[in-house]
C-alpha cells in the first residue's frame, strides 16, 4: 500500500519527528471499533451501546451531549441504550466517534499557539461539510466521508506533539507570512501534515481510502491508479477544507484559503450541487453545538456566499497556474521577464484593493515596459472614468482626473467590457485627444482590457506607448488580459475579505465593536493577560427602556437613541478602554488594570457624563444602569457566563445592512485605502524622502548604450539626485539603468531604471521608472 499511496519513509518520518512509543499518540480502540460497526449493516443499537461502554470516559461525554440543549429531549438520559434509542444509529455514531477522536488525541497539546479548539472546530466543520457533499454528488457511503474529513489534519497533531522543531512556533511566523500554509511545513519542517497524518494512519491500519483522503487533500491525484469512487472522496474532502478556510473556520487563527487540487473541478461539479446549502447545513450543525465545546464562529452569511465563490474562482485561476504548466510561457519573453511572472500567487495574498492594483501596476511595468500606464475605476455616482492609479510623465497631474462615460479607448473598453489595442491612435476616431492635451504628452499606442470578473467590471488598465517605442502586440493583448483576469478577481475577493472583517467584527448601527468580538477578545487568556492586564473591570451598562419605547414623530428613533449612547460612552471612556455593542440595548466597557475601587470611581463618572449627554441630545430621560464586574486575567472564560446570567433577556445585535454591488464600491474603497496611506499625519513619522547621501554607482543610457560612473547625493523611495562625472547627451525623458552600492553593512546592491526629470549642468535628478511597491532593500535603509 506504501507504494500505491506514496507514504513517507519511516526515516523521512524520523528526520522531522522524534519517534518515542510512549508519547506516540494510538489511534482509540473505541473508534475503531466504531469504525468497523459503520460498515456492518447489521450491527444494532444495543451493540453500538455496548462498543461506547467499554470506555466509561466517552460514555459520560457522549451522555453530556446528548442531554444538551441542542437536542431538547426535555428530560435526563441517564443510558447509553436509551440515548442510542433516541438518536438513532447514524447520529450517535457521530457523536460517538468524533467525540472519541476529540478526547483522545486532539484534545491536548504542548503548543500554546497550536488552538486546539480551533484545530478541532475546523475538523468537525470539515467532517461535517463532507458528509453533506458526499450526500450532494451520491457518494456511496457518506459516513466514510465524515470520518475522512474529521481525520485530515490529523498529521499536525504529529508536528505539535512529536515534531523537532517547535509546531507553536512554526504557527506564530506562518501568520504573518504569506505563503500557502502546506508549502511553508514542506520547504521549513521538511514534509507536510498530508504526508505526516497518512503515514500514521496507515501505521493504525486504518482504511485505504481514509489514508487516500488524508494524504491527497492537498496534492494533485489524478495521475494516481485509484478508483474514481476513491477520486470523489479526496475531491469532497479537499472542497470541504478549502470552504471552510475561506469561511473563516481554519485550523489556526488566521484567515489562509488552500488551493484546490485541480481534479476536484474535474470530479464535482460545484454548479450541480447547492454548495451553499451544504455550508448552511454544516453552520447549523456546528453552531448547534458551539456551546459544548465553546466554540466561536464568524458570522454575516450573505457575505460569507459572496466570498465563497469569489475564492472559487481565485481558487480556479490560481489551480492552473500553480499545478499546471505557466499559462504564460506560451508568449517569448526574456529570462529576466519570465522572472516577473508571479502574479498568481501575490495577488491572491493581497489583502486590500490598493494591494492589488499596486501588484498589478508594478507587474505591468516589469513586463511590458510602457511609457505610461494607468488604471481607470468607474466612479458610481457618475459613472465617469477615474485615472486612480496612474505611473509615468505628469502622473501627478492627471491621478483623480475623470473622463466622461464613454468616452476615449478607455470608455469603449468600459462600455464593451472587451480588450483592445491600437497600434496608430491617429488613425482611430475612438480615441480622445483631450487627455494628451492635458498633459501635453503625444499618445502614439494604446493597449487596454477591462478589470472584469463574470458580469461585474470594476475599471480598466491602460498601457500607452513603449519605451522602445515599439508598437503593442496581439500576444501582448491577450497576456495584458490574463492579468486583468487574476487582478479582477483578486479585487473582488479583497472587497469582500474586507466587508467580512467589518460586518463579522463591528455594529453597523454604532461602528462599535459587537458580540462576537467581545467574546473573542475574552476567548484566549493569554491575549487577555496581554491587553487587559491580570486584573481588570468589565462593567455591563444597559439603558432601560429603548425597547419598549414607540416610535413617532414626538420622539427619537431608537436608532438615534443608542448613537447618543454609544457617542457619550466612547467620549467618557480613557483611550486604553475598550467598547463593544453587545445587544440591542447593551454596551460592555472593559478597563484593563482597573481594580475594584477605581471601577466604582469609573463607574459614577461615566454615568454622570452620558446621563447628561443623553439628556441633552435627546431631551428625555433614558436610565443608565452600569454594574462592575472586577476580575482576573485567569478567570477571563468566565466573563461570557457573567454577562449572560446578568443578561438572561439580551438579544445579539443582528447586522442586516445590504451588501452593496461591488462594482459600485472599488473606486470609493480604494479612494479611502489611498487617503489612509498618503494622509500627511500618518507620514510624519516615517517621511524619508529626499536623504542626503554619497554613494558611488555607475548608470547606462538605455538609447545610446553611453555609460559612466555617479555620485549619487539625494535619494528617496522614488527618485534619485546624482552628478555625472563626465559630459554626456542626456536629455529629460530620457531613460538610465542606475547601479549603486548602499552604505549599509551589506553594501546592498541597488538596481534602478530612472526617468530624467531634470538636468542642471552634471547634475541630473530621476525619478525611479516602476519602483516594486515594498522595495524592502532600499526602504529598510531610507527608514534608518
Amino acid at each position: 500500500m506504501e507504494n500505491k499511496l506514496n507514504l513517507p519513509s519511516e526515516s523521512d518520518i524520523k528526520r522531522i519527528l522524534t519517534l518515542d512509543d510512549k508519547k506516540l499518540p494510538s489511534f482509540p480502540q473505541v473508534a475503531v471499533k466504531l469504525m468497523e460497526a459503520s460498515k456492518d449493516e447489521t450491527v444494532s443499537l444495543s451493540d453500538l451501546a455496548k462498543i461506547l461502554e467499554t470506555d466509561p470516559g466517552i460514555s459520560a461525554r457522549v451522555l453530556q451531549i446528548v442531554n444538551s440543549a441542542f437536542y431538547g429531549i426535555g428530560r435526563q438520559i441517564t443510558k447509553l441504550s436509551e440515548a442510542v434509542t433516541l438518536l438513532g444509529l447514524d447520529e450517535i455514531k457521530k457523536i460517538a466517534l468524533g467525540m472519541t477522536v476529540f478526547e483522545k488525541m486532539f484534545k491536548s497539546g504542548r503548543a500554546r499557539q497550536f488552538d486546539r479548539l480551533l484545530f478541532w472546530r475546523h475538523s468537525l466543520s470539515v467532517a461535517v461539510l463532507s458528509l453533506e457533499i458526499a450526500k450532494a454528488t451520491g457518494y456511496p457511503d457518506p459516513e466514510e466521508a465524515y470520518i475522512a474529513g474529521l481525520l485530515h489534519d490529523v498529521g499536525k497533531i504529529f508536528l505539535d506533539i512529536n515534531g523537532k522543531r517547535d509546531y507553536g512556533s512554526f504557527i506564530q511566523e506562518l501568520s504573518s507570512s504569506t505563503e500557502l500554509i502546506i508549502e511553508q511545513e514542506r520547504s521549513t519542517l521538511g514534509l507536510g501534515h498530508d504526508d505526516i497524518g497518512a503515514f500514521f494512519c496507515s501505521l493504525w491500519k486504518l482504511p485505504e481510502k481514509l489514508i487516500m483522503a488524508v494524504k491527497y487533500h492537498h496534492q494533485p491525484f489524478d495521475q494516481m491508479d485509484f478508483t474514481r469512487e476513491d477520486k470523489l472522496l479526496i475531491s469532497i474532502v479537499s472542497l470541504a477544507n478549502f470552504l471552510c478556510w475561506t469561511q473563516g473556520i481554519g485550523s489556526f487563527d488566521f484567515i489562509r484559503p488552500p488551493i484546490l487540487p485541480p481534479e476536484v473541478e474535474t470530479f464535482i461539479d460545484l454548479e450541480k450541487i447547492d454548495v451553499i446549502n451544504c455550508i448552511h447545513r454544516m453552520n447549523k450543525e456546528i453552531e448547534s453545538i458551539s456551546e459544548f465545546y465553546q466554540f466561536v464562529f464568524p458570522s454575516a452569511n450573505q457575505l460569507k456566499e459572496n466570498l465563497l465563490w469569489a475564492n472559487l474562482k481565485l481558487s480556479k485561476a490560481n489551480t492552473r497556474y500553480y499545478y499546471q504548466e505557466d499559462p504564460f510561457k506560451q508568449i517569448q519573453k526574456t529570462a529576466s521577464q519570465m522572472d516577473t511572472l508571479e502574479i498568481g500567487k501575490p495577488l491572491a495574498k493581497a489583502k486590500t484593493i490598493k494591494e492589488v492594483l499596486d501588484i498589478v501596476m508594478y507587474q505591468v511595468g516589469r513586463i511590458f515596459e510602457p511609457l505610461h500606464w494607468s488604471i481607470l475605476l468607474k466612479d458610481p455616482k457618475t459613472e465617469e472614468m477615474v485615472f486612480s492609479l496612474v505611473v509615468g510623465a505628469n502622473k501627478k497631474r492627471l491621478r483623480g482626473v475623470k473622463l466622461p462615460k464613454g468616452e476615449g479607448i478607455a470608455g469603449h473598453i468600459m462600455d464593451t467590457g472587451k480588450s483592445l489595442i491600437i497600434k496608430d491612435v491617429s488613425k482611430d476616431n475612438r480615441f480622445s485627444i483631450r487627455v494628451d492635451n492635458y498633459t501635453k504628452f503625444k499618445t502614439q499606442s494604446i493597449i487596454g482590457t477591462p478589470l472584469k470578473t463574470g458580469d461585474k467590471c470594476f475599471g480598466v488598465i491602460e498601457l500607452i506607448n513603449r519605451i522602445n517605442d515599439d508598437p503593442f502586440s496581439e500576444e501582448d493583448l491577450k497576456f495584458l488580459s490574463s492579468i486583468a483576469e487574476y487582478a479582477a478577481i483578486a479585487i473582488e475577493r479583497s472587497y469582500y475579505n474586507q466587508a467580512l472583517t467589518n460586518m463579522a467584527t463591528k455594529d453597523s448601527l454604532t461602528g462599535l465593536k459587537n458580540r462576537w468580538s467581545f467574546e473573542r477578545a475574552i476567548s484566549n487568556k493569554e491575549a487577555v493577560l496581554k491587553q487587559y492586564g491580570s486584573i481588570f473591570t468589565m462593567m455591563i451598562i444597559t439603558a432601560d427602556g429603548i425597547l419598549q419605547m414607540e416610535e413617532t414623530e414626538n420622539l427619537a428613533s431608537k436608532d438615534s437613541i443608542v448613537k447618543e449612547i454609544a457617542q457619550g460612552l466612547m467620549k467618557t471612556k480613557r483611550n486604553k478602554d475598550v467598547l463593544f455593542r453587545y445587544g440591542e440595548e447593551t454596551f460592555i466597557l472593559l478597563l484593563p488594570l482597573t481594580f475594584a475601587d477605581d471601577a466604582e470611581i469609573a463607574k459614577h463618572r461615566i454615568k454622570k457624563e452620558v446621563t447628561k449627554i443623553i439628556a441633552q441630545k435627546l431631551q428625555m430621560p433614558v436610565n443608565i444602569t452600569i454594574s462592575p464586574h472586577t476580575v482576573s486575567s485567569e478567570d477571563a472564560g468566565k466573563l461570557k457566563k457573567i454577562v449572560a446570567d446578568f443578561l438572561f433577556k439580551s438579544k445579539a445585535t443582528v447586522n442586516q445592512d445590504p451588501i452593496g454591488k461591488i462594482e459600485d464600491n472599488i473606486q470609493p474603497l480604494f479612494e479611502q485605502e489611498n487617503i489612509k496611506e498618503t494622509n500627511p499625519e500618518a507620514q510624519t513619522k516615517t517621511k524619508t524622502f529626499g536623504k542626503s547621501v554619497s554613494l558611488s554607482g555607475n548608470f547606462v543610457l538605455l538609447k545610446t548604450g553611453e555609460s559612466g560612473h555617479i555620485r549619487v547625493e539625494q535619494l528617496s523611495l522614488e527618485a534619485i539626485g546624482c552628478k555625472i562625472s563626465r559630459s554626456h547627451h542626456i536629455q529629460i525623458n530620457d531613460f538610465l539603468d542606475i547601479r549603486f552600492f548602499l552604505d549599509d553593512i551589506k553594501k546592498s546592491l541597488i538596481k534602478r531604471r530612472g526617468v530624467v526629470r531634470e538636468i542642471k549642468g552634471n547634475y541630473i535628478k530621476a525619478d525611479f521608472y516602476n519602483p516594486p511597491p515594498f522595495a524592502k532593500n532600499l526602504g529598510f535603509y531610507m527608514l534608518s
